[in-house]
């Protein structure tokens, strides 16, 4: 089983770069796609999956053709006083061929100012996902380090990055400034990991990390990328 995740940038860039997008999430066609800014026209509509959980007011999608259980859909109470908008989390309890999983997504606060903002959110993301008794894939834009607060509150709760997981001591950037995308920002960040496919689940556990790897980093033959972000795919084994 595959788990992508990737924030999609929206409708920004150039009309080509959606075209691009979608051949680029075609092609590695994952069984589970979650999305960040993917409010994007027609995007979510042309892609192969049978179950789209999708909040356009966030941004944020959950695209699989697992049948879903149930969904659930929260918001945080915490509103930034630098967004005027409140964020959420998308969740989806799916039948998965290993058993019942829920899939999360989420994208967390974005200015480096409002570091007390996206550790709120991940307290309130931790407290909805506590009382959940079966494996839970947590997904998303964190805007965040794995040294940094939201990201250790998470995994003070159980979380484990897959990626650290089947890649130590590689840093996996997803936040590049060698994208051309991301020199059109005002806002200049270091280059960093910020999107995550974390794991939650009893020990054994149902699903077993093969592999988890940084994709989307490659321009095509015209120079454009997907995204300003780079994905994370996650392989899992029952």
């Amino acid at each position: 089983m595959q788990v992508l995740t990737l924030n999609a940038w929206g409708t920004n860039g150039p009309p080509a770069r959606i075209s691009l997008l979608l051949n680029t999430l075609c092609e590695l066609k994952p069984e589970i796609l979650c999305l960040q800014e993917g409010t994007i026209p027609g995007l979510l509509g042309s892609l192969p999956y049978t179950t789209c959980f999708h909040s356009a007011e966030s941004g944020l999608a959950i695209l699989t053709s697992f049948p879903a259980l149930a969904r659930e859909k929260i918001t945080y109470p915490v509103i930034s006083p630098l967004e005027p908008y409140r964020r959420q989390a998308l969740a989806a309890h799916l039948d998965t061929p290993s058993g019942p999983v829920w899939v999360v997504t989420t994208h967390l606060a974005w200015k480096k100012e409002d570091g007390a903002t996206r550790l709120a959110q991940a307290e309130d993301l931790s407290r909805f996902l506590d009382p959940l008794i079966d494996p839970v894939l947590l997904t998303g834009d964190l805007n965040a380090t794995v040294e940094e607060p939201p990201v250790r509150r998470l995994a003070q709760t159980g979380f484990r990055d897959l990626f650290c997981a089947c890649n130590p001591g590689q840093p996996g950037i997803t936040w590049d400034n060698a994208n051309p995308f991301i020199q059109s920002h005002s806002v200049k960040f270091p280059d960093r990991r910020i999107d995550y496919v974390l794991i939650r689940q009893d020990a054994p556990g149902p699903l077993k990390p093969v592999r988890c790897e940084v994709v989307c980093q490659k321009p095509a033959a015209d120079g454009l990328y997907p995204s300003d972000h780079y994905g994370v795919l996650a392989t899992l084994q029952p």
